[in-house]
């Protein structure tokens, strides 16, 4: 081993990365000198540094020198292009990988997910159907690679959404285990103790955006509430206020699993609502070593928290009704207008942006759409197109910063007859300034099989009809969810043709888009869906209700949620 390689092995122990690729530099120089230690160490140090098309360089290099680990190398290549915004690269990289081997589970997950993101539709469409046709036949390995908000992302078959087992971080609680957390001695005591776990405890943050105004409503002569934040510093930061307003914050990020499961119990919580799931950055040891006597899944993930111990999931008759009970470890928790809470005090609704600021044209109709890329499914994208091509007279205003993605799409669209003078696409905005500008479409666009969430409700907030068909899992239920509990069901199709139909009609009965603008502008003030209060206090009394269970010593059970007589009173 030459002088060199001591030397930078002793710099990245060290965490000294450019000291590292320092004294590899005479190695680098020299072709024939890059070993696979050499290269490896340079990629680890290039990407510690977030130089990143440099760290794919040398995975891809490392790759090249065959062996076993060449499917992981072009993996971690792929991601580092993606890093470098090397869109294209990537996806090439990722691909190569998932067909390097026959199996490795990180390749095929990689692969996939940049399918779905770069809006690689029929190659998707292709893919989708293989890995389909491997969960149809129950290969355990296809229930293994993908995490499960993936899964329901693509795959509406709730069977299939049941039976997958990957875990973030985790390993899979057991009877056993849930029945060890019950059996802990706990003192029930007059106020309710609700602990709220998550890593989105920031204003900015999709979630926080919906459920701020429950946190502030909730009642403190009978609740006590905590949040345990484990909330990155990048979030804390874009935070423009509100975070302080938030009841009882309890930081736990920087402790292990153990200690802050401890930590939650030494605190006396009697529910413990977990707002992750199987989302990004979720805590779910934590939860899985039994930190409250009774746990709860809430708001972040819209399917059964697979593996996770929590004994209710907190929905409504239609994200989860009774057919869907089989396909769930969790007791169904029933609210009684929507599952969704939603901030009606500290949400902007600012006026609306002209569409010549947003260069949208004039005469036509603008259908829009701002989901997230890798919701837009093959058959998202046909629906679109049949709309588009009947309904001559309108253009597609839609969310796709990646330029790749923008070219697949377009591409795409152009071969189903929609011409790229009918696409308009839109990059991120600030919050205000994207429900000023929703104000400028006439009809809001869905994606299928996983509906817009937050973003549906976001449209319907800034007054956008949003029209869907009914669905088969929870992701694809949420849009019918919220579109009853604003007094909307005129916009729920029965199938995917029923919206085909309902959109194109919409299209050609501007006064009728009219008017159901203006009943939403009515109904924001009136109706269930952003009544805070009303939802608050339905919400309490499903709390109320599993500790009334609990106190009895009775195990969890289906509740039904009482809906309270009125609603919409006193609000201005």
């Amino acid at each position: 081993m030459s002088a060199p390689l001591p030397r930078a092995l002793q710099s990245y122990k060290a965490q000294k990365y450019n000291d590292a690729l320092e004294a590899l530099s005479p190695l680098l120089r020299k072709p024939q000198s890059l070993g696979m230690d050499v290269l490896l160490i340079a990629a680890q140090c290039y990407a510690k540094t977030n130089q990143y098309a440099s760290a794919a360089d040398f995975y891809t290099r490392a790759a090249d020198m065959g062996g076993p680990k060449q499917a992981m190398l072009r993996t971690l290549a792929a991601n580092m292009l993606k890093e470098a915004n090397e869109s294209r690269a990537a996806l090439n990289s990722a691909r190569i990988a998932a067909k390097s081997a026959a199996f490795d589970a990180h390749a095929e997950e990689s692969y996939r997910r940049y399918l779905h993101e770069f809006l690689c539709l029929d190659e998707r469409l292709m893919d989708d159907q293989r890995v389909l046709d491997r969960l149809k036949a129950g290969d355990a390995r296809y229930f293994d690679f993908e995490f499960p908000h993936n899964n329901i992302l693509w795959c509406a078959d709730e069977s299939i959404n049941a039976r997958q087992t990957k875990i973030h971080n985790a390993t899979a609680f057991t009877q056993q285990t849930r029945a060890a957390r019950r059996a802990v001695p706990h003192a029930f005591q007059q106020k309710i103790r609700v602990g709220y776990l998550s890593g989105d405890f920031g204003d900015q943050h999709p979630t926080m955006r919906l459920f701020q105004g429950v946190l502030l409503q909730h009642d403190r002569q009978k609740f006590d509430v905590t949040l345990f934040c484990h909330t990155d510093e990048e979030t804390i930061k874009k935070d423009r206020g509100m975070r302080a307003k938030y009841p009882n914050v309890i930081q736990l990020g920087h402790l292990s699993d153990r200690d802050a499961a401890t930590l939650i119990r030494q605190s006396g919580i009697d529910v413990l609502v977990d707002l992750k799931g199987h989302t990004k950055g979720a805590r779910l040891g934590l939860i899985n070593l039994g930190a409250a006597p009774i746990q709860a899944a809430y708001c972040g993930y819209p399917g059964s928290g697979t593996g996770i111990d929590c004994d209710y999931i907190i929905g409504d008759a239609i994200v989860t009704p009774e057919s869907s009970r089989p396909f769930y470890h969790e007791k169904f928790c029933i609210l009684p207008d929507t599952y969704q809470p939603n901030d009606d005090t500290y949400r902007p609704l600012p006026p609306a942006t002209s569409r010549r600021e947003l260069g949208l044209p004039e005469d036509r109709t603008v259908f829009a759409s701002f989901n997230a890329t890798k919701k837009i499914s093959p058959a998202t994208a046909q629906l679109w197109a049949d709309i588009l091509l009947r309904a001559e007279e309108s253009v597609l205003w839609m969310m796709c910063p990646d330029r790749f993605a923008r070219e697949n799409f377009a591409q795409w669209m152009e071969n189903a007859g929609i011409g790229p003078d009918r696409i308009i696409f839109a990059d991120p905005a600030g919050y205000a300034d994207h429900i000023a500008r929703l104000q400028a479409a006439d009809i809001g666009l869905d994606t299928f099989p996983c509906n817009g969430h937050t973003t549906t409700s976001d449209k319907l907030w800034a007054g956008l009809p949003v029209p869907t068909f009914k669905g088969s899992h929870f992701a694809s239920r949420v849009s019918e969810s919220l579109l009853r509990a604003i007094d909307l069901e005129e916009l729920v199709a029965s199938d995917p043709q029923g919206y085909v139909d309902l959109c194109v009609s919409l299209a050609q009965s501007p006064d009728r888009v009219r008017t159901l603008k203006e009943k939403l502008n009515a109904n924001r003030r009136t109706a269930p869906l952003f009544d805070t209060r009303r939802f608050t206090r339905h919400l309490e009394t499903a709390y109320t209700m599993m500790v009334d269970r609990a106190t009895q010593g009775l195990e969890p059970d289906h509740i039904q949620v009482p809906p309270m007589e009125t609603h919409g009173a006193g609000r201005g």
